[in-house]
């Protein structure tokens, strides 16, 4: 869901360290090809294990991308599953608004990597969407590549420091130029651009001469990174020194940037958009996610292919297992990610999630069933939902967003032994952002016009900060994310109602537009109304309380601790964590399906169930080492650790 912007392509670099080990780019600290396991299934007709028996009831707790993964591949590896949804829809913060246009209008999640590029084989997301259904992808217009070019409003138009221009100007990013048209942003894009080459040039290196990531020590290397840069914020990281060589010691210099280029950085970017919202989160988080693949070659999903032909298209006669209403699927937008997981068989199915609910025969689906409370017995797990149910099950899959679950979620009879205190901390510890988009459907796409001199693509210091011009088909209208925020940016917005905020916005831009551009330039004349805009809040939503997990620094630990958990604690609590907010890659959808396939693949181990021939868990899968903590002082130098190895190593 987060996509801090930067057009930067890392190439595929293949690893050759064993048949599990995925090419770089791919997550740092979940090593594991998940896409090889899905397609093994695919090809044994089967799910990637099976129950030891018949009868086994698993309760998952939320209906977005992880709890829909996770009740999929369990249902068909021959577990019963009952899916427990607070809201009244499916898809969690998978969320396409249907628009008047073909183009939509994402809530939520709405760019995701491939690792690198599609085709390469290295994503669960790629697997489900691609190998499987179809998609219909394109390349998201980020900042730097919008086909018709993106402009930088700075200072109210007289660029950095007040110094570069003597009227309003909108500086302009041609597409495919690697820096705008200003001195002081392309000194300070070359900075950013350094470290990333650096970085990812010693960690995933060439084919020719890979790097660390390709050694069976990658534990070890990553764990010194760990000691140096857990400790820094991500503002540490942009003014730490830049260094050109690398002394084999975890460190690899910062962005080397000073004040006043730092100043710039946080508040316009690279000419990418603000990175201000992120300069209190950990250096981790941001080196978790663009070195290694998350930011690289963004796509859309603009939907699957013959979405009219796929089942249950637009079927408004829908219910779920109490009786209440189904939103129609319409395989539209990133939403048709889940959709395509609830009501499409599995391959070699014989028949799909939603039609086991609609036959009774294994799953079970609740809408407007929030879970209130699960409850350890020596037998079983209690699921108490909000329409006072105390249901029995097996085992249970935890999915909602941290600070949901905190709030939402009450875990009774649990032994520090099943649910230690270090875990519950670590979820309650987290940090959760603010987003708010705000959406204008429009009467033609102003970029390209003709007569319009207005960029796809508009970025700011005001309290716009980010716009995006964006159609996914040909003859579509088109729509206008006229403002996308995050933390204080989306939360000086909320004193205010919806329409106040979009005739804000739209003013706004007027302003910036007609001030640099000329009188006639205005994005309002495009928009079909101030009526048909859309402004959404995360912070707002009951169930989430937020938009994304990004953990500030100092937290490997607690990062630690809810990522093992699947390994350490599940087999004796029968409980399973699952989701982007259990994950290091917050904001993200990948690790969001990757930690559901973590939990699946623990759950059939510890049940006794076995796995598709050709994966040994006990030999193939990865463990994390717990026992390793960084280095939080920063006058000791830096020493190796010596416990940081992983089976696969």
């Amino acid at each position: 869901m987060v996509a801090i912007v930067h057009h930067h392509i890392l190439p595929r670099v293949s690893t050759g360290v064993n048949d599990w080990i995925p090419d770089w780019p791919n997550p740092a600290d979940f090593r594991f090809d998940y896409y090889k396991l899905l397609s093994l299934a695919a090809s044994n007709d089967g799910g990637i294990g099976s129950a030891p028996g018949p009868g086994i009831s698993v309760a998952v707790v939320g209906a977005g991308a992880a709890g829909m993964t996770a009740a999929r591949e369990l249902y068909r590896a021959g577990y019963n599953v009952t899916i427990f949804e607070a809201s009244n829809r499916l898809c969690g913060r998978h969320w396409t608004l249907p628009g008047s246009a073909a183009t939509g209008m994402e809530l939520g999640a709405m760019r995701f990597p491939f690792f690198p590029a599609p085709g390469a084989n290295n994503s669960v997301f790629e697997y489900y969407l691609r190998t499987e259904a179809g998609a219909i992808i394109f390349p998201f217009p980020n900042p730097g590549s919008a086909p018709n070019d993106t402009g930088i409003y700075l200072s109210q138009g007289y660029g950095p420091n007040d110094q570069f221009y003597p009227n309003p100007t909108m500086i302009f990013w041609p597409n495919g130029q690697e820096a705008p048209d200003n001195p002081a942003l392309a000194e300070v894009s070359r900075l950013v651009n350094n470290f990333i080459n650096f970085f990812t040039g010693v960690v995933g290196g060439t084919n020719d001469n890979p790097g660390l990531y390709a050694s069976p020590d990658w534990p070890v290397f990553w764990a010194q990174i760990a000691n140096n840069y857990d400790k820094m914020s991500f503002s540490d990281l942009v003014f730490s020194p830049a260094i050109n060589s690398y002394n084999n010691d975890g460190w690899l210099g910062g962005f080397g940037m000073n004040d006043a280029q730092s100043q710039l950085f946080y508040t316009i970017g690279a000419g990418d958009g603000s990175w201000g919202a992120f300069y209190e989160i950990a250096s981790m988080w941001f080196i978790r996610c663009v070195m290694f693949g998350f930011n690289s070659d963004l796509q859309t999903l603009t939907g699957l292919n013959d979405a009219s032909g796929l089942p249950f298209y637009n079927d408004s006669s829908l219910t779920d297992s109490g009786g209440s209403s189904l939103p129609a699927p319409l395989y539209s937008g990133i939403q048709s990610l889940v959709e395509w997981l609830f009501y499409n068989p599995a391959p070699g199915a014989t028949q799909s999630l939603f039609n086991a609910v609609n036959n009774d025969a294994g799953a079970s689906l609740f809408l407007n069933r929030a879970v209130q409370s699960i409850t350890f017995n020596d037998d079983n797990l209690i699921v108490h939902d909000q329409s006072g149910n105390n249901t029995a099950f097996d085992y249970v899959v935890v999915t909602p967003e941290i600070w949901a679950s905190q709030l939402g979620v009450v875990f009774n009879g649990f032994s520090p032994n099943d649910l230690p205190s270090t875990t519950l901390a670590a979820r309650d510890e987290q940090h959760v952002i603010a987003s708010c988009k705000v959406f204008f459907p429009l009467t033609q796409p102003y970029w390209e016009d003709p007569n319009c001199a207005i960029p796809q693509d508009i970025v700011t210091d005001t309290f716009v900060q980010d716009a995006y011009g964006i159609k996914w088909q040909p003859n579509d209208t088109g729509v206008l994310l006229a403002s996308y925020t995050w933390e204080d940016d989306a939360l000086k917005l909320l004193p205010y109602n919806n329409a106040q905020v979009a005739a804000m916005v739209l003013a706004e831009l007027d302003r910036i537009t007609t001030s640099t551009l000329g009188a006639s330039q205005t994005v309002s004349q495009y928009v079909t109304d101030l009526n048909d805009a859309v402004v959404f809040q995360w912070s707002q939503q009951l169930g989430y309380n937020g938009c994304a997990k990004l953990y500030r620094q100092r937290n490997w630990t607690q990062n630690y601790a809810l990522l093992a958990y699947n390994q350490q604690f599940s087999q004796s609590s029968r409980l399973y964590l699952a989701g982007e907010t259990f994950s290091v890659e917050g904001g993200w959808t990948e690790p969001a399906l990757r930690m559901a396939l973590d939990a699946v693949i623990r759950l059939i181990q510890n049940s006794g169930g076995s796995f598709v021939p050709g994966f040994n868990v006990a030999d193939d899968y990865p463990s994390f080492d717990v026992t390793f903590t960084p280095n939080y002082n920063y006058n000791v130098s830096v020493n190796t650790p010596s416990k940081a190895k992983r089976k696969t190593s």
